[in-house]
């Protein structure tokens, strides 16, 4: 049997559906707590990169309850995985789940109010081309929200070898997301906690939908 730390990059067979329950559980207090920076609008469109088991789906649909939510997901396990999660929710046409990659989207421009990626950022193979996909299908005004458990030299060298986990400090985040062309980037962190969340906007363009806090 392989490593289980294996799976947490692209979730597959029975290995990955049981890292796909146990981030459902284990994630919900860190993406309550990424959530809070921000307000969802009732009609807002979005998208959850990584979207894993799905539990963040279903919290993003009861926050925009006349809007709709995408998931997406590199893994088609997890696909299946989260369409399975939250089956209501499909089956009504609140929430669409499909299996593609970060930095090559087949969504059109200035299509998603909020991204949101939650434990994610650190498996996607080109980070500065991701960040310019995410803004591309953001309307003008629009949000990205990175919701992060692990922080750049506070992760030991021994979570960071079995995941296959690729960490930035906060402050290059920031200023990756500036050369992009995001503005308002706002970094969080939480006392005695390597919790940390970022806020980015696509430009200052009036958007009266969503309020950072």
């Amino acid at each position: 049997m392989s490593n289980l730390g294996d799976q947490y990059q692209c979730p597959t067979g029975p290995q990955g559906r049981l890292v796909a329950a146990m981030m459902n559980q284990h994630h919900q207090k860190l993406t309550l707590w990424g959530l809070s920076k921000i307000i969802v609008g009732p009609d807002f469109v979005i998208l959850d990169v990584g979207c894993g088991g799905g539990k963040t789906i279903g919290k993003l649909a009861r926050s925009a309850p006349e809007g709709k939510i995408f998931g997406l997901d590199y893994s088609l396990d997890m696909v299946k995985f989260s369409k399975k999660t939250n089956k209501t929710l499909v089956a009504k046409n609140r929430v669409e789940i499909i299996q593609s990659s970060v930095e090559k989207m087949g969504f059109r421009d200035g299509f998603f109010d909020l991204v949101t990626a939650c434990e994610t950022y650190y498996f996607w193979q080109r980070f500065a081309d991701a960040l310019r996909e995410i803004k591309r299908v953001l309307k003008p005004g629009g949000k990205l929200l990175l919701i992060n458990e692990l922080k750049h030299r506070a992760t030991p060298a021994k979570v960071i070898k079995e995941t296959h986990v690729k960490l930035f400090p906060l402050e290059e985040i920031r200023r990756t997301l500036q050369s992009i062309g995001f503005i308002c980037v706002r970094v969080f962190t939480e006392a005695d906690s390597d919790w940390n969340a970022i806020v980015a906007q696509k430009d200052n363009a009036e958007h009266p939908k969503e309020i950072v806090l």
